[in-house]
């Protein structure tokens, strides 16, 4: 119990970040996004969290509560008004968009919403989420929606991945002056780690398959151009560095590109 108490407070605390209101109801949490007849509200449970937490070692469990709470906050920045849970394919396709999350997010995307996302599963422990981009707010993309559809797996995918690729066609990279060797991709909107899966088209004939890169948090794609030791040791050293200081951190692992596409070469530790 007195695990669970600490738990609930480093809970609040993620979510009161993330600028959701929040009051504890007996070991649930009464969560509020907005105000007035607006705002968005949900009681959770966190219970299955807590199974998660209690097989995970301490210096893990930070980062998978700050996974849940990312659940909880996408599910209420859908308007209380809001229609799109009954938008058809071709209503939804053109605002899709993929991000990368932490397997928590599920948890509490479901404690949330009453139901389920429509996630894919991507490397380690992370997941692929997706998102509909409402005129004000957005809408977690669940697995009844597109189970109501007939779109196919790829083509909801694909969608997304489109829109992605248009929201990136002024990308730019910028030197790491501490980590000699190391570039970054930042533009702030949060979907930087998921352009992991358009880079290589981006910079069409630049990106190769000797190149390696990280997604230590969702606002940072670092990568070098090779894949020598001295390159990949500094990349690493970089990772860690954004990896620490992020208030969500997804993972320290190394990747490298398969024929443009992103693959784990090699496994680190979560911390």
């Amino acid at each position: 119990m007195a695990d669970e108490n600490s738990w609930l407070e480093a809970l609040e605390d993620k979510l009161v970040e993330r600028r959701l209101e929040v009051e504890d109801v007996e070991g649930t949490l009464n969560v509020k996004a907005g105000k007035g007849v607006i705002a968005a509200k949900a009681n959770i449970d966190p219970k299955p969290l807590w199974a998660v937490l209690s097989d995970t070692a301490p210096e893990g469990r930070e980062r998978l509560i700050a996974g849940y709470a990312s659940g909880v906050k996408h599910v209420l920045m859908e308007p209380r008004r809001s229609d799109a849970s009954e938008w058809d394919y071709v209503k939804t396709a053109g605002r899709l968009l993929p991000n990368i999350e932490v397997h928590t997010f599920v948890l509490g995307a479901e404690a949330a919403a009453g139901e389920s996302p429509w996630t894919m599963d991507f490397h380690e422990d992370l997941v692929l989420a997706y998102f509909v981009d409402l005129d004000m707010g957005m809408r977690v993309l669940t697995q009844s929606q597109v189970e109501g559809w007939s779109a196919t797996e790829n083509r909801v995918t694909s969608a997304a991945r489109s829109l992605l690729f248009h929201k990136s066609r002024s990308l730019k990279t910028s030197k790491l002056d501490d980590f000699e060797g190391v570039e970054k991709i930042h533009t702030g909107d949060g979907y930087d780690a998921m352009r992991c899966i358009v880079v290589a088209d981006l910079f069409f004939g630049d990106f190769d398959d000797s190149y390696r890169f990280s997604m230590p948090t969702q606002d940072a794609l670092l990568f070098t151009r090779g894949d020598d030791e001295a390159l990949v040791d500094a990349l690493r050293t970089a990772t860690d560095a954004h990896y620490a200081k992020a208030d969500y951190p997804l993972t320290r692992s190394i990747y490298a590109f398969e024929t443009g596409r992103p693959v784990l070469a090699e496994p680190r530790a979560k911390q």
